[in-house]
């Protein structure tokens, strides 16, 4: 019976592929329909207004099956990556599978799952519609779970794609619940996901079905191109993530974009202002920064661009050759009426100051990994991993980083200028040859300025952010910018 099903379900692909909607058989991303229609809100597929007939929850029909030939293991979230790409870590002492440690062995003892028969948008890299909503929507079912298995989709073997990581599915069971659900199927009923090989995959029959019955909703992915999706601004602006820029950097000079990060630290020169954002990457565990050059700043601009704030900043990407940086320019802001041109506070969030010794940041290497979907002779989608590395300080320059047991070695005042009353700490660290320069804004305490004479000679602990500098006391091409006197802790 399940094999006549799928030759029904086969020959209905072919018949909707001749059609000009999306479906489970291939994956077309474009969407072009002006319709209107009514976003329904994720979790539970509604129809939405206009629509008639019976919601199927196909995610029920699908069961686990611990009896089955396929491999299964109890497994714990250690990274949320995105919509459709997890790392767990393995639970050894699971009452519910056994633990094969030579199933784990080569990948470090994790698994980096990406989830059979989906393909939900970009939100690490490029980011795409839905991407980081999609994304948003794996984590809610996840970090809610009382039980988490992943399933491979062969019997008796885990599979792996051509990037090393597990295929699996994810089942999850809820706070209370009684039974697991499919994670890899709720995706596509709710309309976060493409269908890739959906259909002839393990549980293909109920996962197309749903991927198909998102499509005749029209939900998300497959709504309309007039629905907005909350957690994506539309515009002439290029969508990136602080880190993958970072690691691209001549593919967006003097292009418009749009990057997501936490405001830590706003330094003034005269009448011009900078503003520091940084994004953290969970996988990599590392803040990525970028300098957001505000020239003359409005009210709106400045309350936008306050400390703390988790903004969306739009502007046109920059090399400044006089500060060897690159920045944001052309910030505008309208607190009233933002367009889509606009920059905007979209809550609050804290910096990071990630721990960091001077040999790090002075001669340390940073590797990253990106997803990259390509076309193949056949014009159907692959995906590869892109593997970069930069060095530690071409990384985090522009992010918050701390430095312990650092030894002030010598110090200098600035006599002149704008910059009057800031201050030049000269520091080694233990264990390292070599020194860097902490450089201070002016600091004021009690309605006075902090002298020199605070710091000669101490062993101090700093935060502060990473920022291009060289000269000769400096050993590195970079140095630490302390916007505030309590970034300095005094040890003795």
């Amino acid at each position: 019976m399940k094999k006549y099903f799928k030759m029904l379900l086969a020959l209905l692909c072919a018949v909707v592929f001749a059609l000009p909607v999306l479906t489970g058989c291939d994956d077309n991303r474009d969407n072009n329909s002006d319709d209107t229609n009514v976003n329904p809100p994720s979790g539970t597929v509604t129809p939405p207004g206009g629509t008639t007939g019976e919601i199927v929850d196909y995610v029920s029909k699908v069961k686990l099956d611990m009896a089955s030939k396929t491999k299964k293991q109890e497994v714990s979230v250690r990274l949320y990556v995105d919509g459709d790409t997890t790392h767990f870590n393995p639970v050894e002492k699971s009452e519910l599978t056994g633990y094969n440690a030579a199933d784990f062995a080569g990948t470090d003892g994790y698994i980096k799952a990406r989830y059979i028969a989906v393909d939900t948008p970009e939100s690490t890299g490029d980011v795409e519609k839905w991407g980081k909503t999609a994304s948003l929507f794996t984590r809610s079912k996840l970090e809610t779970a009382e039980k988490i298995i992943v399933e491979s989709n062969e019997d008796s073997k885990w599979g792996f794609d051509s990037n090393g990581r597990y295929l699996v599915w994810v089942w999850y069971k809820p706070q209370g619940g009684t039974e697991f659900r499919n994670l890899n199927v709720e995706i596509l009923q709710n309309g976060y996901a493409f269908g890739s090989s959906t259909g002839s995959s393990r549980y293909g029959e109920d996962a197309l079905a749903a991927l198909m019955q998102a499509q005749s909703q029209k939900i998300h992915l497959y709504a309309p191109a007039s629905v907005k999706d909350e957690n994506f601004y539309e515009g002439a602006a290029i969508p990136v993530t602080l880190k993958y820029l970072r690691y691209h950097l001549e593919d967006y000079i003097q292009k418009p974009i749009r990057v997501e990060g936490t405001v830590t630290a706003i330094m003034a020169n005269g009448s011009f202002k900078t503003a520091y954002i940084e994004q953290y990457d969970e996988e990599d565990r590392r803040a990525y920064g970028l300098s957001v050059y505000l020239h003359t700043s409005t009210s709106a601009v400045d309350e936008v661009f306050t400390v703390g704030n988790l903004v969306n900043a739009v502007g046109v990407f920059t090399y400044y050759e006089g500060g060897g940086t690159y920045q944001i320019s052309g910030i505008k802001a309208n607190l009233l009426r933002p367009g889509e041109e606009d920059s905007r506070a979209i809550g609050k969030a804290d910096s990071k100051f990630q721990e960091m010794t001077i040999d790090e940041l002075a001669t340390g290497t940073a590797a990253a990994s990106f997803e990259v979907k390509s076309k193949d002779e056949d014009g159907n989608d692959v995906e590869t991993m892109e593997d970069l590395s930069i060095s530690m300080g071409e990384a985090v320059i522009a992010s918050s980083i701390s430095m312990k047991n650092l030894t002030v070695v010598s110090v200098y005042t600035t006599k002149e200028g704008d910059s009057k009353g800031a201050i030049s700490l000269t520091c080694t660290q233990p264990g390292s040859s070599k020194k860097i320069v902490v450089r201070t804004t002016v600091l004021m305490e009690n309605g006075k300025t902090v002298t020199e004479d605070r710091f000669k000679g101490k062993t101090i602990n700093v935060k502060g952010i990473v920022d291009k500098y060289e000269d000769s006391y400096n050993d590195t091409p970079y140095q630490i910018k302390v916007h505030r006197l309590e970034w300095i802790e005094i040890l003795n």
